[in-house]
């Protein structure tokens, strides 16, 4: 594929390249913005506020909890449940399934659930590898910072799309 700009009629005139594409989650995309836009200014201005809003999505929601949902379902609820491999457990955070790979050294989402079982799981089982091997994600919450958002978003987005499809 060519590398070459093609102008787009879009209102800010912005270029875009043959390999950028329209409403995927690549860097320097052109897409409309959204809530988790509005998440990473909220929280940009209000970088103290991270923990609460990782720790009390639901709560925080319009002031970055967005950014901190459950990798489920309903993305509020620490309760979504998730059956694998003949393992039960509930979804976690992004955090959390990366601090399952990284801090509990779990390398499938079965292991976690047969050894964790609560906060660790995706409902989306072959999401959850990817989840946990995403190096940009923090493992720990409190190592949460600004530069990190954009990553939580990127991967919201992604969710979304699937828990549009249930």
């Amino acid at each position: 594929m060519s590398n070459e700009t093609v102008e787009k009629d879009t209102k800010e005139g912005k270029k875009m390249n043959n390999e950028e594409n329209f409403g995927s989650t690549r860097k320097n995309e052109f897409r409309q913005k959204d809530k988790y836009d509005d998440a990473i200014d909220y929280l940009t201005r209000n970088p103290d506020m991270i923990r609460d809003a990782w720790g009390n999505p639901e709560d925080y929601e319009g002031r970055g909890g967005e950014l901190f949902g459950f990798v489920g379902p309903d993305w509020k609820s620490n309760d979504n449940k998730v059956r694998y491999e003949g393992h039960h457990g509930t979804c976690g955070c992004l955090q959390q399934i990366r601090a399952a790979k990284v801090i509990s050294e779990h390398d499938t989402m079965e292991e976690a659930l047969r050894t964790e079982g609560q906060m660790v799981g995706s409902y989306w089982p072959r999401l959850w590898a990817k989840i946990a091997g995403d190096r940009r994600l923090p493992h720990e919450e409190h190592d949460i910072t600004v530069e990190d958002l954009p990553v939580f978003a990127e991967w919201q987005r992604e969710i979304d799309i699937l828990r549009e499809s249930l």
